[in-house]
């Protein structure tokens, strides 16, 4: 009998592979096994015989799995229809259901994704270690370098699955979306409404990513996601970085919680030998409950529905916080501005009680009748008395000014009071709802049934007998990867830690920035879903540029420039190359910095969208700047060690800023050091006497402590104008900023740094500003109150959309003005400016003693200017503008000539005002070129 071609089947029997012989009778089968010389009869009915199967010769770049377990060395797969038999190289068979067996091709000869791999299998012949991390030498210990552990796992990837990631993507495949599991989804490990999104993208795509800027819970995110695919799911999950310690972050909270006994921790070999050697312990002795998961299950969803709405009001309760700091912080601003002028305080300004809203309607009115000045004379005094329930119109008259300046400072008072009785409404509501008693017992739902499903797989389970040697097999594997359904491993290692095709149900790429294309690829050739978490506002990896220099360029030329090993890491590469199909989100919720110290990277780089939950009790000074000496105190070494350091700036931190703390040593080790240069930190680690964490800027990315000291190193000479392209690196700034949780200490040049636009200048101007610095104080021009403003200019334009009469006069120009004003600030290049129109010019300029008693007459006449451009991070005064109408500018004397006051007053205070006419052309293009020299000149 031709074993291979003829399978048969009996009723009642799983073995299939044991027949020698038969013969088919009327009513009966008549078997011989090979195991016996002995004939057994069967029914007819109980036995199946399958002949003439299709066969499928196995070629090198394909690969049959059962399950998710490759088989390797296989001849030929005999397809039955219902079974499929695997012929073995070694002549061996097994036979199995087909549904649980697929044969796939690999993609890798396919044109489109040929020249992707040709081009990364070239590069990995030359990127080097330039890691200076033991854990990376280790990952390495039987190699020179990573550039030969690379170009060898580069060229054993012949194959490459359709199905999985790398497949996918290097397919340019679209996005897959699928049906996401029947039961709500569990947070053992609290969530918040960004994390539940983030969850359900995970579990609804083959492709998500995870956006997590500082301290927005990344790590918290993950455990829910190993929680709800790992034992909810049954999924097999890697859990993957560019480096160890990200992965250790979420084994040690894992540890903490008890849970360590189904997570593999694997990477290199010496990672290997440790899991082995002492494998996690298993104890489950305080999980014994009488809740049933049904029960478990059914109170999650009972709290999702009533959660939900209430997460929804804590995160505006915290969004109302935020926007009180600000206020509060300008009012402060107002409150020195005003007692720096000469105005007397108004006990009254209305017999109407106010609200903010009322305060710009009158602000709105009385600009709008000083601007049609004669017309409305007589109606005026009515509509401020009706209204506004104003009275004082003789002051109005006289000091008009002075009137707006009272106004302006109680629209802080009520905004602020508005602001405070929102957030008491809403804590009120929040605990007459007990919104923290369900947060918590929705946590304690959840784990409850993560528990019991663990107890439910492991209470029985036996201790693996395996070592790192023998777990790869496939008689053992399979039943290691249930036991250890999680595997944490950096992404260059993940292929070696499990069989050769082996492939993940989902891989979760950790500080994804960080890992670049090819060790990235060799983790996505491994799985089928994958989760990237990362943030590409902080640091990338570090990539070698000559090395472009090798390449053969021609074949590459025409290739989608998502796959760019030196533009791209993982993150950004898929970014780049889904854009907004990928799902993705980002996380908004921080929780780790002092609000002052995450608001600088908040409007600095997240465009203002983080949502801070810590208190401002954190620290009563979060912000310190200290300033060297005026001198050049930057050396650069040019020979056997080479690199900058500053000596000086050492001195400050050591003489003055560890001196002022707690001479406790226990304060110690909650204090960082960072800078940007090693041979900064060579110097700290001899010069400091205490004992505080010093590392560069680059290793502290996802470390934090209550207090870090940054120092620039650079000064005003030639070689420190030639680093300042390196440390005014925004992400390096951003991870340097966002380490510290309570307080942020900046040691730096006395001036090196002002310019605008420049990421340590624009630091230091925030700090001035979030802390009243003296720099702010004695300040000529006052920084202009954004806040106040933003509503004071919606109300403006409000009235111009709504009033037809208005609009018809030159004021449309005004209109189009400020449109194409805010179309150009919302360009990547300008986003560090805000707009304001029509500016009190006594909120512009606070020392009127430079001015002529015309000038200042003037000011005081409640004269103001079309548009203010200022910097977002401590308001200050950038450039103003004019709009100006031909009949009522050019044909005007009486406008002509405050046209030219006003210019004159500008001009003394050092800043030009822009004119732009309404019949002239170019406006955009003159406005682009005024704020690039802005930028260029400061």
């Amino acid at each position: 009998m031709n074993q291979e071609k003829i399978m048969i089947i009996i009723k009642g029997k799983e073995e299939t592979e044991q027949v020698a012989d038969f013969e088919v009778g009327p009513s009966v089968v008549r078997i011989t096994f090979k195991t016996s010389d002995k004939i057994y009869t069967y029914k007819i009915q109980d036995v199946l015989i399958l002949q003439e199967p299709d066969v499928v010769q196995v070629e090198n770049d394909s690969i049959i799995y059962h399950d998710s377990i490759p088989f390797n060395n296989v001849k030929q797969v005999l397809d039955f229809g219902i079974k499929i038999r695997v012929v073995f190289e070694n002549g061996s068979m097994r036979t199995y259901d087909k549904d649980r067996i697929r044969l796939e091709q690999s993609v890798s000869g396919r044109p489109e994704a040929k020249a992707v791999l040709e081009y990364w299998r070239e590069i990995s012949k030359y990127v080097k270690n330039k890691s200076e991390d033991e854990e990376e030498e280790q990952e390495n210990e039987n190699h020179k370098d990573k550039e030969s552990f690379l170009s060898k796992e580069f060229a054993k990837m012949n194959y490459v699955d359709p199905n999985s990631v790398l497949g996918q993507i290097i397919q340019k495949n679209p996005i897959k979306q699928e049906s996401r599991f029947t039961n709500n989804p569990i947070f053992p490990f609290n969530f918040n409404l960004s994390q539940k999104t983030a969850l359900d993208h995970a579990l609804t795509s083959n492709i998500s990513i995870i956006e997590g800027p500082p301290g927005t819970g990344k790590t918290q995110t993950i455990l829910n996601i190993i929680a709800n695919l790992a034992i909810m799911q049954d999924k097999k999950v890697a859990v993957v970085s560019g480096n160890n310690a990200a992965v250790l972050n979420v084994q040690e909270k894992l540890e903490r919680k008890g849970y360590q006994f189904f997570v593999a921790s694997l990477g290199n070999q010496e990672n290997k030998r440790k899991f082995f050697a002492n494998l996690p312990k298993l104890d489950m002795s305080d999980w014994e409950t009488d809740i049933s998961e049904v029960a478990c299950m059914d109170r999650i969803k009972e709290l999702d529905d009533q959660i939900q709405r209430l997460m929804e009001r804590d995160r505006e309760k915290a969004q109302c916080k935020q926007k009180l700091s600000a206020y509060l912080l300008e009012q402060e601003h107002f409150e020195n501005y005003f007692a720096r002028q000469d105005v007397s305080l108004m006990e009254k300004l209305s017999f109407y009680k106010q609200t903010p809203n009322k305060i710009l309607e009158f602000m709105k009115d009385s600009f709008l009748a000083a601007e049609i000045k004669k017309s409305y004379k007589l109606f005026y005094p009515f509509k401020l008395f009706f209204k506004h329930g104003f009275t004082d119109f003789k002051r109005l008259r006289k000091q008009g000014i002075e009137v707006i300046l009272n106004y302006q400072r109680q629209f802080y008072v009520l905004r602020i009071a508005e602001l405070s009785s929102q957030i008491q409404k809403i804590e009120e509501e929040l605990e007459s709802h007990h919104y923290q008693n369900l947060l918590d017992e929705h946590q304690h739902c959840s784990e409850t049934l993560f528990r019991l499903k663990l107890h439910k797989k492991y209470h029985h389970r036996a201790v693996i007998q395996c070592d790192e040697k023998s777990y790869t097999r496939l008689d053992i594997f399979r039943e290691f990867i249930e036991c250890y359904p999680v595997v944490l491993s950096t992404t260059h290692s993940l292929r070696n830690c499990v069989p050769p095709n082996y492939m993940f149900d989902y891989c979760i790429i950790d500080e994804s920035s960080q890992v670049d294309l090819l060790s990235g690829a060799l983790a996505l050739s491994c799985c089928k879903h994958a989760i990237i978490v990362g943030d590409t506002k902080q640091l990338p990896h570090i990539v070698d540029f000559k090395i472009k220099e090798k390449l053969k360029k021609d074949p590459y030329l025409n290739m989608d420039k998502a796959y760019d090993y030196f533009d791209h890491n993982v993150l950004s590469s898929l970014l780049a190359l889904y854009g907004d199909e990928i799902p993705s989100v980002m996380l908004r919720e921080h929780y780790r910095c002092h609000p002052a110290i995450i608001e600088f990277c908040n409007r600095k780089y997240y465009d203002g969208d983080l949502i801070t939950y810590t208190d401002t009790q954190m620290s009563d000074s979060p912000l310190l700047i200290y300033r060297t000496v005026l001198g050049n105190h930057m050396r650069e070494l040019t020979h056997g060690k080479k690199g900058k350091f500053n000596s000086r700036e050492l001195e400050v931190i050591e003489q003055e800023v560890l001196q002022g703390m707690s001479e406790i040593d226990s304060v110690y080790p909650d204090i960082g050091f960072a800078t940007p240069y090693r041979k900064q930190l060579e110097k700290a680690l001899e010069h400091f006497t205490v004992d505080i964490e010093s590392d560069t800027i680059h290793k502290y990315q996802g470390r934090e402590k209550k207090i870090m000291i940054m120092s620039t190193v650079l000064d005003q000479t030639k070689l420190g104008n030639m680093g300042m392209n390196f440390v005014n690196n925004p992400s390096l700034i951003n991870v340097a900023v966002s380490r510290a949780q309570h307080q942020f200490i900046l040691v730096t040049d006395h001036s090196a740094f002002r310019k605008y636009g420049n990421e340590v200048g624009d630091l230091m101007r925030y700090m001035e500003y979030s802390t009243l610095d003296d720099n702010v104080v004695d300040s000529e021009i006052v920084s202009i109150f954004d806040l106040l403003y933003r509503e004071y200019s919606d109300k403006l334009r409000d009235f111009r959309d709504r009033a037809r009469w208005y609009n018809n006069s030159r004021h449309k120009s005004e209109n189009l003005m400020e449109a194409r004003l805010s179309q150009i600030l919302e360009r990547p290049d300008f986003k560090g400016f805000s707009l304001s129109s029509q500016v009190y010019l006594m909120n512009l300029f606070t020392d009127l003693d430079r001015l002529s008693e015309e000038e200042r007459k003037f000011v005081k006449n409640r004269s103001s200017v079309d548009f203010v451009i200022h910097y977002n991070l401590d308001q200050s005064f950038a450039m103003a503008i004019e709009v100006d109408g031909f009949e009522f500018h050019e044909n005007n004397p009486e406008q002509i000539k405050r046209d030219k006051l006003k210019e004159s007053i500008f001009k003394k205070f050092g800043y030009t005002l822009k004119r732009f006419k309404t019949n002239e052309s170019g406006e955009e293009e003159k406005i682009i070129t005024s704020l690039n020299d802005l930028m260029d000149s400061n």
